[in-house]
């Protein structure tokens, strides 16, 4: 019989009294889109991996549910308790927020996994390095969260995933063991790298608690420039030709429906389009911006339609458009939200095919695209004018279905960087190769045979 009151004391012994709240924890339990929000027993905040160890060890043994938090950001669910009735509480890690090592000669940094990602950037950057990762809510989330979800955003088409940023983890196991992969290396080739394991699982095979990321030289400088095509076909060849001769770092597409809904609710972005196209280089002292224009006349561009960022406030203005994109959209109403990806060859195939498809059952559907084209991931969102998020909810499934049927014949996949959690989990079962899927529900059993981390997550 699970005795919840000696539970609580025990877990209270491990961290201290101020390390358990049992009250007032409604913004931990409530995910970042209120999209879900169940109660748990208490929210515990460890300092230590020897407290984290301490905790898994005693909630394996009373089959207590533990959901990994860092900042609570997740899209999708994952960061908060789920609704299955199972005692669970919430392992906040924002204590663990130490920078414990800089190595300026190997472009390494070593930190616990509750810093945010901005102290991570800020502390590269005042010791004239510099951390790739560039997502909208790098203010609060964590590097845990960023590990545990494989984050993604605006730098992917040159930095890559935070698979490619990651050198070395430390983890703790279901059942209180510690795996130890800090290493700081690039080349380590003994056996599995056992370290991607637990990047992108969503805190349902161990929870991170130390990383080691790789760094790179700061950029020189930066080219921004916002700019407008007729069609998909020239924002392709565009973007072809600048990764060819140039350092490009973001390629954002944004379609004339986003473009309108942002002019109504903030200052006109200063671009219209079919597509606008929202570019950044790495420059340095051999750039050339009239080589540049040349190059982008070679496309077609109207050059009375571009705006060229001449210094560091212009291009946070064009940086802040893009920011600005998901709260506008919020602010005309609610949306079905898909975070996808396809190769770039099929994304004028998938949108003409798809448009087609949803404007079929859904004559007044209007259909919000902008994202990454440098990489393949668009946020694909529909919305309807007049309608309240209770009847969004009776039609999700089924605009699901015609959307995520489209990326799967175009051979995408319907989670690029915001990872399955509970929203999506039902379509990882239906899309997910079914050997696949088998495998990795098996090492969900072999690592966490109690499931007891992040339960009825994913799987």
């Amino acid at each position: 019989m699970f005795d919840l009151k000696q539970y609580i004391n025990e877990i209270t012994n491990i961290v201290g009294l101020d390390g358990v709240l049992t009250d007032n924890k409604k913004q931990y339990e409530t995910d970042w889109r209120n999209r879900y929000n169940n109660p748990c027993l208490a929210v515990i905040f460890p300092s230590t991996i020897e407290q984290i160890s301490a905790i898994l060890k005693l909630s394996s043994t009373h089959k207590v549910g533990i959901v990994p938090q860092g900042g609570n950001t997740s899209l999708c669910g994952a960061s908060v308790p789920n609704d299955s009735g199972s005692p669970q509480i919430i392992l906040n890690l924002r204590r663990l927020d130490k920078i414990i090592n800089i190595d300026i000669n190997n472009q390494s940094i070593t930190v616990e996994a509750g810093c945010t990602l901005d102290k991570v950037i800020e502390y590269a950057k005042t010791n004239g390095l510099y951390f790739p990762l560039c997502i909208a809510s790098s203010g609060s989330c964590q590097i845990g969260g960023n590990i545990a979800t494989n984050a993604g955003g605006i730098h992917v088409i040159r930095y890559g995933m935070m698979q490619n940023l990651v050198l070395g983890l430390e983890v703790c196991l279901p059942d209180g063991s510690i795996v130890n992969q800090l290493q700081s290396l690039r080349k380590n080739n003994t056996f599995f790298d056992l370290k991607q394991l637990f990047i992108g699982s969503e805190g349902t095979l161990g929870v991170i608690t130390k990383a080691t990321l790789k760094l790179y030289q700061q950029p020189e400088s930066y080219f921004t420039a916002m700019c407008g095509v007729n069609d998909l076909s020239t924002a392709c060849l565009l973007l072809n030709s600048l990764n060819k001769y140039y350092n490009l770092c973001a390629f954002e597409i944004i379609n004339p429906l986003t473009q309108e809904i942002h002019n109504k609710h903030f200052h006109p972005m200063g671009v219209t389009a079919s597509w606008v196209i929202l570019f950044e280089i790495e420059t340095n002292s051999e750039f050339s911006l009239e080589d540049l224009v040349n190059k982008l006349g070679e496309f077609a561009i109207n050059l009375d339609n571009l705006i060229l960022a001449s210094n560091e406030n212009e291009r946070q203005n064009l940086w802040h458009v893009r920011e600005n994109i998901p709260l506008a959209e919020k602010m005309e109403g609610v949306a079905v939200k898909h975070d996808i990806s396809l190769p770039i060859s099929n994304i004028g195939d998938f949108i003409k095919t798809n448009e087609s498809n949803i404007l079929k059952h859904f004559p007044d559907a209007q259909i919000i695209i902008f994202g990454h084209l440098g990489d393949g991931n668009l946020h694909y969102n529909i919305q309807f004018k007049n309608i309240d998020y209770n009847k969004l909810q009776n039609i999700e499934s089924m605009i699901n279905n015609i959307v995520y049927t489209d990326v799967y014949k175009y051979n995408g996949s319907f989670s690029a960087e915001h990872g399955v959690g509970v929203l999506k989990k039902d379509w990882l079962s239906k899309y997910y190769d079914s050997r696949s899927y088998q495998l990795a529900l098996s090492l969900k059993k072999l690592l966490d045979p109690n499931n007891i981390l992040n339960p009825k997550k994913v799987f």
